[in-house]
């Protein structure tokens, strides 16, 4: 089990997700916890290392267990999402490569995302937040 954390920020209904170098598909923005690192801090990291921001008060959302993509047959990932303001216009930066809005059509038709992203869309559509 690969543990990690994901930013969730919706804009004009439509989710903010990252491409990393060399890889296909979009995730949300964040990443693995160090050792002896706090979820929140992991992801105050991670946000500043991929968009070069920083975040505002943070509030757990959910979290998702689901295969993980390009890490082998079997491999899952536990995926704690939080919600948080941005501090600046983010960029990608780092090992980050691309970022992009997508609402729910967008990503089915043409964004290839890590499986636990589609829980997260979904999640996101039935709660009105995301736009279809």
């Amino acid at each position: 089990m690969i543990t990690v954390v994901g930013l969730v920020h919706v804009e004009a209904g439509r989710l903010l997700v990252v491409r990393s170098r060399n890889k296909k598909a979009f995730y949300l923005p964040g990443g693995k916890i160090e050792p002896g690192e706090s979820p929140v801090d992991a992801l105050r990291r991670e946000v500043r290392e991929e968009l070069g921001i920083g975040l505002g008060a943070l509030s757990e959302v959910k979290r998702y267990v689901a295969p993980a993509y390009g890490e082998g047959e079997g491999a899952m990932v536990d995926m704690t999402c939080f919600t948080a303001s941005l501090l600046g216009t983010p960029q990608p930066t780092g090992e980050i490569a691309e970022l992009t809005y997508v609402n729910r059509d967008e990503y089915r038709s043409h964004v290839e995302t890590a499986p636990a992203i589609h829980e997260v869309l979904s999640d996101l559509v039935a709660s009105g937040q995301i736009r279809t």
